[in-house]
């Protein structure tokens, strides 16, 4: 292993060995590597906990999405009652009696003995 590849094991918490790390670490080089990639990791390690921090934020909590489906299904169902109800409810009204299908006549008088 190159002394970057040793330092980077040693930084990720990576399997490295001692003898190889001292030898990095033992010039000057290996020693402002080391300090470099510290700057980084703490960099970028900083980035993603404020990116996290604002993915969190905006997150929604699990009562709060219970809420919006709720709010959503009831929209849902009243714009289907809206539009389905009122031709269900609709009289029709009629100028006239309705005509009818079989007439029954009685007479009066009459003893059919």
């Amino acid at each position: 292993m190159d002394n970057h590849d040793v330092i980077s094991a040693f930084l990720d918490n990576e399997p490295f060995d001692a003898a190889e790390l001292a030898r990095a670490l033992a010039g000057p080089e290996g020693r402002e590597l080391l300090l470099d990639l510290i700057a980084v990791r703490t960099l970028v390690r900083d980035d993603s906990s404020l990116a996290l921090s604002n993915v969190r934020t905006a997150r929604l909590s699990r009562p709060a999405w219970i809420a919006v489906g709720f709010l959503a299904a009831s929209l849902l169902f009243g714009a289907g009652a809206a539009w389905l109800l009122p031709p269900l409810l609709r009289q029709q009204h009629a100028d006239a009696p309705p005509r009818p299908d079989h007439v029954v006549t009685f007479e009066t008088g009459h003893d059919p003995q």
